[in-house]
């Protein structure tokens, strides 16, 4: 009756000792879960972006680049071409649009 007394309090003493070992992981699985989404809310992500976009210089050129490019092409086929209902104008439009910005971005890089 003893060896089972004593085995009993063994395995209540593991089932314990388990027990609080889970709470720990519980616990820190919540405090990463909690950092982890802190860490993509968009506020963040936003302002990690920009704060790439500052410090690396070669990357802002590159999005001026881009805007200029794009600006130059839609405002190329708004000129050309104008507001219309036409299928074949709006085509004819895009495809301005798009000859225009590759010109505009070649020529800016070089």
């Amino acid at each position: 009756m003893k060896n089972y007394s004593k085995q009993s309090q063994l395995l209540d003493a593991k089932i314990l000792a388990l027990e609080y070992k889970q709470k720990i992981k519980n616990r820190e699985l919540k405090e990463q879960l909690n950092i982890t989404y802190q860490e993509l809310r968009p506020s963040r992500l936003l302002n990690r972006a920009l704060n790439d976009i500052k410090e690396e210089p070669q990357l802002k050129g590159n999005i001026l680049e881009s805007i200029l490019s794009l600006a130059g092409g839609y405002f190329s086929k708004r000129i050309i071409v104008g507001k219309s209902n036409s299928i074949f104008k709006n085509l004819l439009g895009y495809g301005i649009q798009y000859l225009a910005t590759k010109i505009i971005s070649k020529n800016i890089k070089h």
